[in-house]
């Protein structure tokens, strides 16, 4: 593979000490990284960058993370939530921003699937706006690691290079714009400065801002030897590089400082959610950037504010998603709202984001971004990507991803796509519709339905996480004795006495339905036919005198076991699975997972046969709830049959 990034070679030779520039602390960046400890005490995360450091290393050492060792490229993801960005996705995402400032889509190629085609003819504009209007407009990347969303001279998921008429980079487009409207090589050099003016990008890693300020350098190689046939002079890359360091610049994304730019915080970027003792701001080193158009350096967290002033026109990016716990034991919190919500305070015409999809459910540290989501008129798009190796094939993220776009203006609905096993099914959505957001559009009419037709659901007797107040990690002895109950754990079963229960004693007589806390699928992904199980196979009757941990709830409890044993067949059921699916975007079971399936009637006096297959009780359900053959066609292609 050739090398992208040359530390002794044009561009980038004799320029190296200026591209470490911090334009903030007047030092230079720091690696803010542990991957280069090992060679010594000034390789530290907290270490400065220099160029002694840098033109010491091996060639391979700064490179872009495609050329980086596989189990370092994982241990980057885990404690940086790096999630890099495949070409087809960066372009989309593009795209959609385009799409909101030129009010047309394919202005600058038609995308399906993972190809493009270039648009070859040149770009004309809407009525109002021109192409000095276009080159001008603000557009930041967020976290923006080696700036793919600005410059693409290469895909950042293969180490392919793009040729430069393929490029789909923010800046790549507006290049593209002064290439075809400046007059003379004057004119060109004059836009193609404001281009460069105009795009601005964050990123906490030295290395990671290294590149990125290098891809641009590259970026104006380029173009300048594309357009006009010869190299960059010195003078020319000094001031353009003047630009791309206040522009592209050190930043922890949370806390709008420099790294470890609030004293004595020994916590990253991704492990802000502890207590801390308040400083005071005039100990906080601030980041600032440049507004060009006012020549004049500001604080970037005083773009928040509203009012007149410097704004961006577009936010883009792949923000992290989740804090890092350093192996402290504990559920990993997600941070990508935190980010939409930064984005969000910088008013900008519209934000294109990709994250994680749990959030249309809920769950730990969601639930209130959620329903400020589903209130939102701003959302016009969410292209929802129910299986995310969709997009990221090395990386298991669970529930899928997807793209959201947020405009400044009310939208009446929005325009939801889902992607699930190569089929694509859009539909103008309500997203408030339902407390919990349903990805499937299939799905939509089939809760309606059973609505209609149900007075009560199956979350009423559904016990809450911890049913009995254990822990997962409860364990009793290994030998029955009178008077103790049993426990069943995810691994285990041992017995306690009962004053070890602080929760569900009026249940612990009675049979009930135990069902693991998590789903059938890893990473709640499907199978390789594109079904899901969702529950496991290990969902059992407990009796009288028999209890669990954390690792399962139960539903129901009942006086005789045949109507737990029927309440387990309906479980089995496509029917209830299907109506547990749309509830889940991740890999966690619970209540929440059943609001929409309807309660049924477990005695023999039942409208349903329960002394059939279950595949026989399926049919009946249909007939029940009136379903099309559609709505049976969405139930059967998204949820395996079990035994």
């Amino acid at each position: 593979m050739e090398e992208l990034i040359k530390l002794d070679s044009y561009p980038i030779r004799g320029l190296v000490g200026r591209l470490l520039q911090d334009k903030t602390t007047r030092k230079n960046i720091l690696f803010a990284s542990d991957s280069y400890a090992g060679y010594g005490a000034g390789y530290r995360d907290d270490s400065q960058m220099t160029e002694g450091v840098l033109l010491g290393f091996d060639s391979c050492d700064i490179q872009p993370r495609v050329y980086k060792a596989a189990s370092e490229q994982t241990e980057r993801t885990r404690k940086r939530a790096e999630v890099f960005t495949p070409a087809w996705i960066v372009n989309q995402m593009n795209n959609h921003c385009d799409a909101e400032w030129f009010g047309r889509a394919d202005v600058f190629n038609h995308q399906e699937g993972q190809k493009w085609t270039v648009s070859t003819d040149s770009v004309t504009f809407p009525e109002g706006k021109d192409w000095k209007q276009y080159v001008d407009s603000r557009r930041l990347e967020i976290t923006c690691g080696e700036a793919p969303y600005i410059v693409s001279r290469y895909d950042t998921s293969t180490g392919e290079i793009i040729p430069i008429e393929r490029r789909i980079g923010i800046l790549d487009r507006k290049l593209r714009i002064v290439n075809e409207n400046a007059a003379d090589e004057a004119e060109w050099f004059k836009w193609a400065f404001r281009a460069f003016q105009s795009v601005y990008g964050y990123e906490y890693q030295g290395d990671n801002l290294l590149i990125a300020r290098m891809n641009l350098l590259y970026t104006l190689a380029d173009y300048i030897e594309a357009k006009w046939h010869r190299q960059a002079t010195r003078k020319e890359l000094e001031k353009f590089l003047n630009v791309i360091c206040w522009n592209f610049w050190q930043m922890d994304g949370l806390n709008d400082t420099p790294p470890y730019g609030i004293p004595n915080d020994e916590v990253v970027q991704m492990s802000l959610f502890d207590d801390e003792e308040e400083t005071a701001d005039d100990e906080i080193v601030y980041c600032k950037i440049y507004d060009w158009r006012a020549d004049i350096s500001k604080l970037f967290k005083g773009l928040k504010k509203r009012g007149k002033g410097m704004k961006f026109d577009f936010v883009i990016g792949n923000p992290p998603y989740q804090e890092d716990t350093n192996g402290a034991g504990r559920q990993a919190r997600p941070v990508y709202p935190l980010f939409m919500d930064t984005a969000i305070n910088l008013q900008p015409q519209a934000i294109v984001m990709i994250t994680p999809s749990r959030w249309f459910t809920g769950g730990m540290g969601l639930d209130d971004y959620r329903k400020r989501m589903l209130a939102s008129k701003n959302i016009r798009k969410i292209i929802d990507y129910t299986n995310a190796k969709d997009c990221f094939p090395n990386i298991s993220i669970s529930g899928g991803v997807s793209i959201v776009v947020w405009t400044k203006r009310d939208n009446e609905s929005c325009e939801f796509t889902n992607i699930t096993n190569g089929n694509v099914s859009s539909m103008a959505r309500k997203l408030d519709e339902f407390d919990t957001f349903i990805r499937y559009n299939s799905a939509v009419s089939l809760v309606h339905k059973v609505q209609a037709h149900s007075d009560s659901f199956l979350d009423s007797i559904a016990s809450s996480l911890m049913p009995y107040g254990l822990n997962t990690n409860v364990r009793g002895q290994k030998e029955p004795a009178d008077g103790l109950l049993k426990l069943y754990s995810s691994n285990d079963t041992t017995y306690i006495p009962k004053n070890m229960i602080t929760k569900g004693n009026d249940t612990v007589n009675t049979y009930r339905v135990m069902i693991s806390k998590t789903s059938a699928e890893h990473a709640g992904e499907p199978g390789r036919d594109g079904r899901f199980r969702v529950i496991p196979s290990s969902m059992r009757i407990i009796s009288p005198n028999e209890v669990c941990t954390h690792s399962y709830f139960v539903i129901g409890n009942w006086n005789n076991k045949t109507e737990a044993e029927n309440c387990v067949k309906y479980m089995k059921t496509q029917f209830v699975r299907s109506l547990m699916l749309v509830c889940i975007s991740g890999f966690g079971l619970s209540k929440i997972t059943l609001p929409f399936v309807p309660l049924q009637n477990f005695t023999p006096n039942s409208d349903i046969d329960w002394t059939q297959p279950i595949a026989a009780i399926d049919q009946q359900l249909y007939k029940k709830y009136d379903l099309t053959p559609d709505e049976i066609r969405f139930i059967e292609t998204h949820v395996k049959e079990m035994e």
